[in-house]
């Protein structure tokens, strides 16, 4: 059997990329399919997992011309045309013009949560790319029961097409770093001894602005404690910065930028915690990645997170300083209950493997050999 496989994220797509990567290490293990990505070939990560890839373009152009002709009931040629099914990790609206049968995935809803954070146009290409592609896709798949509810919710789709398949992260089987690798990365970064970790980009969901107003508090409590930053300069990184200044805090915040992969796991190791404010999570790949690394997670109780970290963290009220505040220095103060946190996350932890992933995206994948056909 053939399986196109979308692989049109880019490193700026946040998560969605490296879940890409995730589900291609996972493909590498499925079985009874001849797989063909179809992407950008000069993708040196995506290209390193082996499989062949055909170019696809993905301009703005093409993407609105392949949604409105659609609409208009115009078909243009199939890009999929030699493929038995079609998955995509990420979609695009080429989908709509395939005559095979295809699944993707459907991340979050967030638009429908906090529109604010939308443009008129995005909130209505994803309302219509949405509501098209789950009326003809054979499959979705998604990370958690509460998306799940949500597609089901906003798009009356049946709850026997949506697939609940969580991703692992893309460093599941990362070796532990030396005590040499974990000093010479706290010197490049230049490191506290003990820090709050939030990697995140700058986006208004991930409530920096919040998140700074509860260090602030957490700080008086616990002097030494500081807060490490990751996220490119850009979206609503002066405005955080600003409320840094403001607060006096520019001592105890440190931005690192963009890290690389090999980096971020160690600085999950040598974090005392990690924070996670977000007002919007389907997934939190930072909550895995902490997991593995054995670092305690405190985190937003809202949407999937309390799905995702079970017993394994504390939860908080992520519209409440003081509620970050409190979950941070529980953590600061209570060595014994880190510990007992870091230990319930590896656990969990235990149970995410490549091979149970391609497991699962083989049994969402055999809906579409039942159901293939097509006009």
């Amino acid at each position: 059997m053939k399986l196109g496989v979308i692989t049109r994220a880019t490193e700026d797509a946040g998560g969605t990329y490296q879940y890409t990567q995730s589900t291609l290490k996972a493909l590498q293990r499925v079985r009874g399919w001849d797989i063909t990505l179809y992407g950008n070939p000069d993708d040196k990560i995506l290209s390193a997992f082996g499989f062949p890839i055909q170019p696809l373009e993905a301009t703005r152009w093409q993407l609105l011309r392949d949604l409105v002709t659609h609409v208009a009931g115009i078909r243009l040629a199939d890009s999929f045309k030699g493929e038995d099914a079609v998955f995509a990790p990420t979609f695009l609206p080429a989908l709509l013009h395939t005559r095979k049968p295809f699944i993707f995935s459907l991340h979050d809803l967030q638009e429908r949560y906090y529109p604010e954070n939308f443009s008129f146009m995005q909130r209505n290409w994803r309302h219509w790319i949405y509501r098209h592609l789950l009326k003809k896709a054979d499959a979705v798949l998604c990370e958690s029961d509460y998306v799940k509810s949500d597609i089901v919710k906003f798009y009356n789709i049946e709850a026997d097409r949506i697939f609940v398949v969580p991703a692992p992260p893309i460093n599941l089987e990362r070796p532990v770093e030396t005590a040499d690798q974990l000093a010479k990365v706290r010197e490049h970064y230049r490191l506290p001894d003990r820090f709050a970790f939030y990697p995140a980009q700058f986006w208004p969901h991930k409530n920096h602005l919040r998140l700074v107003e509860a260090f602030g508090r957490a700080v008086v409590a616990v002097p030494d404690l500081k807060l490490v930053l990751t996220g490119k300069k850009r979206d609503d990184y002066e405005l955080v910065m600003a409320s840094i200044k403001t607060a006096g805090l520019e001592n105890k915040v440190i931005h690192v930028g963009y890290v690389e992969t090999d980096d971020l796991f160690a600085i999950y190791r040598l974090a005392t915690m990690l924070v996670m404010p977000s007002l919007f999570e389907s997934v939190s790949i930072p909550v895995y990645e902490a997991f593995l690394a054995e670092t305690p997670v405190a985190a937003s109780g809202i949407l999937a997170l309390p799905e995702q970290i079970g017993e394994a963290g504390l939860l908080f009220d992520p519209m409440s300083s003081e509620s970050i505040a409190k979950a941070m220095i529980s953590l600061a103060e209570n060595p014994a209950l880190s510990r007992e946190l870091a230990a319930r996350g590896r656990q969990r932890m235990a149970l995410m493997t490549a091979n149970a992933y391609a497991s699962q995206l083989e049994a969402a994948f055999e809906s579409l050999k039942i159901d293939r056909k097509r006009v």
